[in-house]
C-alpha cells in the first residue's frame, strides 16, 4: 500500500512539473524541455526522463508546424537541421554511458548558461555563417541526445541574431520537432522507448497544454519587460533545482 501511494504521489508530482513546463512555454514561447528535463530529473534518472520529454516536445512542436514552416528563417535553419540530426546519436550514446549525477550537472549548467546569455542581452552583429549555423545545430544535437534539451544553444542564437522575432521563433518550432524525432527514432530502434514512457507522455499531454494555455493568457496581459524577467527567473530556478538534486539528494 505504501509503495502504491508513493507511485501515485510521484506521478502526480511529475504531471504538476509538466504543467509548470507547459506554463513556461506558453508564457515565454520557448523552454519546455529546458524546464521539464531538470524538473523530472529530480524524480527519475535522466535516461528515463529523456524519452518522455522528447515525445511531448514533438507533440507540442507538431501543433504549430504549419504556420512556422513558412515563417522560419531558413538560411540558418537549413544548416542547423543537419547538424542537429547528425549529432543527436552521439549525445544519446553519452547519455547511455554516463551515470545520472554528471548528466544532471550538465543539464543544470546548460540551463544556467542560457539564462546568463539571455540576461546580459547579448546580440550578434550579423547572421551566422553556414559553418557557424552548422556548429550551433551540432551543439543542439549533442544537448538533445544527452539531455533531451536542444534549446539552450538554439535559443541563445535566435534571441541574439538580428532577425525578426517571428522568424526566430518559427525556426525554433521547426528545429525542435526534428530534433525530437531525431532522438526518438534511435531510442525506438534500441528498445528504450518503453510502455511506461508512452503512458506518462500520454498522461502529460493534458497538463502541458493546460499550462501552455495559462501561460499564453498571462503573457497577453504582461508587459515585455516583465515577461522576459519572469521567464528568466523560472529557467534559473529549474537549473538550480537540477544541481541541488546532485549535491543535496545524491545521484
Amino acid at each position: 500500500m505504501g509503495a502504491c501511494r508513493c507511485a501515485v504521489a510521484e506521478a502526480a508530482l511529475a504531471l504538476a512539473m509538466l504543467f509548470l513546463a507547459g506554463l513556461l512555454r506558453g508564457f515565454s514561447g520557448f523552454g519546455f524541455a529546458i524546464a521539464a528535463m531538470p524538473l523530472l530529473s529530480l524524480l527519475r534518472p535522466p535516461a528515463e526522463v529523456a524519452p518522455v520529454v522528447l515525445l511531448l516536445q514533438a507533440a507540442i512542436s507538431m501543433q504549430g508546424l504549419r504556420g512556422a514552416w513558412g515563417a522560419a528563417d531558413w538560411p540558418s535553419l537549413r544548416w542547423m537541421l543537419p547538424g542537429a540530426v547528425m549529432a543527436t546519436p552521439f549525445g544519446l550514446a553519452a547519455l547511455a554511458l554516463l551515470p545520472p549525477a554528471p548528466v544532471r550537472l550538465v543539464i543544470a549548467a546548460l540551463v544556467l548558461a542560457t539564462v546568463a546569455v539571455l540576461a546580459r542581452g547579448f546580440r550578434l552583429a550579423g547572421s551566422a555563417s553556414p559553418r557557424a549555423a552548422l556548429g550551433v545545430g551540432a551543439l543542439a544535437g549533442l544537448c538533445n541526445g544527452l539531455a533531451a534539451m536542444p534549446g539552450p544553444p538554439v535559443i541563445a542564437y535566435y534571441l541574439a541574431a538580428p532577425l525578426r522575432a517571428g522568424a526566430g521563433r518559427a525556426a525554433m518550432i521547426v528545429l525542435f520537432l526534428f530534433t525530437s524525432l531525431a532522438g526518438l527514432v534511435p531510442l525506438a530502434l534500441l528498445g528504450r522507448l518503453g510502455l511506461e514512457s508512452l503512458v506518462l507522455a500520454g498522461l502529460g499531454v493534458a497538463p502541458v497544454w493546460g499550462g501552455s494555455a495559462l501561460g499564453a493568457a498571462l503573457y497577453a496581459r504582461s508587459p515585455e519587460a516583465r515577461y522576459r524577467r519572469v521567464a528568466l527567473w523560472m529557467l534559473a530556478a529549474t537549473g538550480v533545482a537540477a544541481a541541488a538534486r546532485v549535491f543535496l539528494g545524491g545521484a
